[in-house]
């Protein structure tokens, strides 16, 4: 078995005619979010046709990426892959939806393994010891290392035996049906509209009053833009506690240059000068607005809202509790409590209840409508 290393067009066309013929491959990707560089990046697509490894570089100016992906959206070609939903997100925002995706980590659950890593879970299937040291590396970094290309072809080179071993085991114990059709949600999934840097979150709204709220949320644009301008994370630049100051009080933007924890290019007068005026231009819009001074940015509830709130949980609990707790007690009775916690997790059982459940496979309709019948339990409300 060789690894072959992509980094130019031809190579990359020869490959990707290649995979046109095959049956099925195993796929991964190297990927960087947030930490050394902006945004969701690919770094490294890594692929193994059964005879082959190939390291396909995305940074590499000599390609063009795209051109490998007609196979892998192929629905005649299965894509072999381990716990692929953070690639999958990272596909679909570069335009390409993967079809007739084959993951492990779903078979391994239906089986009723322990949660574990894709390491751990090859050597007690097929008793191999993979190298794991480069998985939190830089993969931006060029050129790659020996050690780093080596983790990297781990990630595929045993995936296809990998799911001929759970198959066989899937077929024993027939399975194989179920593993088909939660293989078969990702082809319906679509992250393409995805907020991938996800920079605001509720909690931030702590301490702050509406107004201050509205000047944070405009200095957290601005940041984003020069994170993006300098393709270096946000917090590389500045912190959120930082932020969140200057939207308390604007006037600390006259001590910028002497504040600690801020990306030393930052500091000047000429950026001083553009934040001040970005503060007070959302100064003004809040004044504008008459964006309450005193009125905290975190909703509180009212006492009557607080109750009716309280009601619902108790609700969906006691639901929870009587009419899905006995089935998942089944189950895990006869599938096993790792498979339990897949087919049917507590976080599955309140959406049902709640009417809140999508893309929920047959296989487990099926399931919760046997399963309460055995138990005469009336689930007709939901499913």
């Amino acid at each position: 078995m060789a690894i072959h290393y992509i980094a130019d067009q031809s190579k990359l066309q020869q490959l990707t005619e290649k995979l046109q013929q095959a049956e099925e491959f195993a796929i991964d990707l190297e990927f960087d979010r947030n930490r050394y560089r902006y945004g969701f990046n690919i770094c490294l697509m890594q692929i193994y046709d059964g005879t082959d490894c190939y390291l396909v570089d995305p940074l590499s100016s000599d390609l063009d990426i795209t051109t490998v992906f007609p196979p892998i959206e192929d629905p005649d070609i299965q894509k072999v892959v381990f716990a692929f939903g953070e690639d999958l997100r990272l596909f679909h925002s570069l335009d390409c939806f993967p079809k007739n995706l084959y993951d492990l980590d779903v078979a391994t659950s239906l089986l009723n393994f322990k949660p574990a890593s894709l390491t751990n879970l090859i050597k007690e299937v097929l008793d191999i010891e993979v190298n794991s040291s480069s998985q939190q590396s830089n993969w931006f970094a060029r050129p790659l290392s020996e050690d780093q290309k080596h983790y990297a072809a781990d990630d595929v080179l045993y995936l296809l035996d990998f799911k001929k071993a759970l198959k066989a085991e899937a077929e024993k114990h027939g399975l194989t049906d179920w593993i088909e059709q939660e293989n078969a949600v990702f082809d319906q999934l679509d992250y393409s509209d995805e907020d991938h840097n996800n920079l605001i979150k509720e909690k931030d709204k702590n301490d702050l009053s509406m107004f201050e709220w509205h000047v944070y949320k405009k200095l957290m644009a601005f940041f984003d833009e020069v994170a993006k301008s300098y393709n270096k994370p946000i917090y590389h630049l500045v912190s959120k506690k930082v932020i969140a100051s200057l939207a308390k009080d604007p006037k600390k933007v006259q001590q910028w240059n002497q504040q600690k924890g801020i990306y030393g290019r930052l500091k000047n007068d000429e950026f001083k000068d553009q934040l001040a005026d970005i503060i007070k231009q959302a100064v003004d819009e809040a004044e504008d607005q008459s964006i309450s001074t005193s009125q905290k940015a975190t909703h509180t509830m009212t006492g009557e809202e607080y109750r009716e709130m309280r009601q619902n949980q108790s609700r969906i609990s006691h639901l929870k509790h009587t009419l899905m707790q006995p089935i998942q007690d089944k189950i895990a009775s006869e599938f096993g409590t790792n498979a339990k916690s897949f087919i049917l997790p507590n976080r599955l059982a309140k959406e049902i209840i709640a009417g809140e459940a999508e893309l929920v496979p047959d296989y487990k309709v099926e399931l919760l409508r046997r399963y309460s019948e055995e138990l005469d339990i009336d689930l007709s409300d939901y499913i």
